[in-house]
């Protein structure tokens, strides 16, 4: 068992959520501030992921340690994932004969995403993982966020992950679920309605590609324009709620990266622990500061 997943009963110690956001490939960055928790026995108590954030949130809370998780997102992170392309969808986007596009279409079949994706988590419930982990999605249907915390693993997460219109949604007790990103893309709300005491909340961020020239370039931006909205929004309302410390750490790269990319893994991390090295001393400190008379 991990070191920081080792729960204390005294109430002197804060409640710690870790709450990661959407990013694809990129919340490997995390993985500096997984290691420093565990180096300092920082327990934690919650974790909280969106799409690209969700897949770390999980691993985590499958109990994969940093070589382990570098290994699978290495071997399963591959751009064939996203190389099957739904013709008819395709067709029907541009609306020609044979082709059929409605919301629950996507331009690239899945079957490939979700076999990576129980090659990583098999057939593990979203309510075993270890500390607790809940992950975000949006109802397509209703516009809701919807936060999943029981259930196939594997399907939490595709669901988690599913950006329209190049995944399609999936059925989820009953409801049609996609991308978290669309409704919260660093869910930290989520930590604040669960009475988390020291939350550490970690956006992945990309620049927005002032040369984009493709179709998925010009989406990646307005993603990431959307994205950020949301989240300044988000995160003026949990910080005026939250009772003692909410740690936004940042993390950034200078170039667009695609999920395919796993030949910048080496990168992402560097740039994760270059980040976290930098906040090491604010963690400590917000944490050791913590009071139980701070609570309401």
């Amino acid at each position: 068992m991990l070191a920081s997943d080792t729960q204390t009963p005294e109430r002197t110690r804060p409640k710690i959520a870790v709450v990661l956001s959407s990013g694809g490939i990129k919340p490997l960055a995390a993985i500096p501030l997984f290691e420093f928790l565990d180096d300092e026995q920082i327990s934690i108590d919650l974790l909280v992921g969106c799409s690209g954030g969700s897949i770390m949130s999980a691993l985590r809370g499958c109990g994969y340690d940093s070589a382990e998780i570098i290994e699978l997102i290495g071997r399963v992170a591959r751009r064939g994932l996203f190389s099957s392309m739904d013709l008819r969808a395709l067709l029907g986007m541009a609306k020609l004969p044979f082709g059929r596009f409605n919301t629950r279409s996507g331009l690239i079949r899945p079957r490939k995403l979700k076999q990576a994706l129980h090659e990583m988590f098999g057939e593990r419930r979203v309510e075993d993982l270890f500390p607790k982990t809940v992950i975000q999605a949006t109802d397509i249907q209703s516009g809701e966020g919807v936060i999943i915390e029981q259930g196939r693993l594997t399907d939490a997460v595709y669901a988690s992950s599913a950006v329209f219109p190049l995944l399609p949604p999936l059925e989820v007790n009953g409801r049609w679920l996609g991308d978290g990103y669309y409704t919260s893309s660093l869910p930290v709300m989520e930590a604040v309605k669960r009475d988390m005491d020291v939350i550490i909340a970690v956006i992945f961020h990309d620049p927005v590609d002032h040369q984009a020239d493709s179709y998925t370039a010009c989406l990646s931006n307005y993603y990431t324009i959307q994205g950020n909205a949301i989240t300044r929004f988000q995160l003026a309302l949990s910080i005026n709620l939250h009772h003692h410390e909410i740690i936004i750490i940042k993390v950034p790269f200078a170039n667009p990266i695609n999920m395919w990319d796993v030949h910048q893994i080496p990168r992402i991390i560097d740039t994760g622990r270059e980040t976290i090295a930098r906040r090491k001393c604010e963690i400590l400190a917000a944490i050791q500061g913590f009071s139980p008379d701070l609570c309401p």
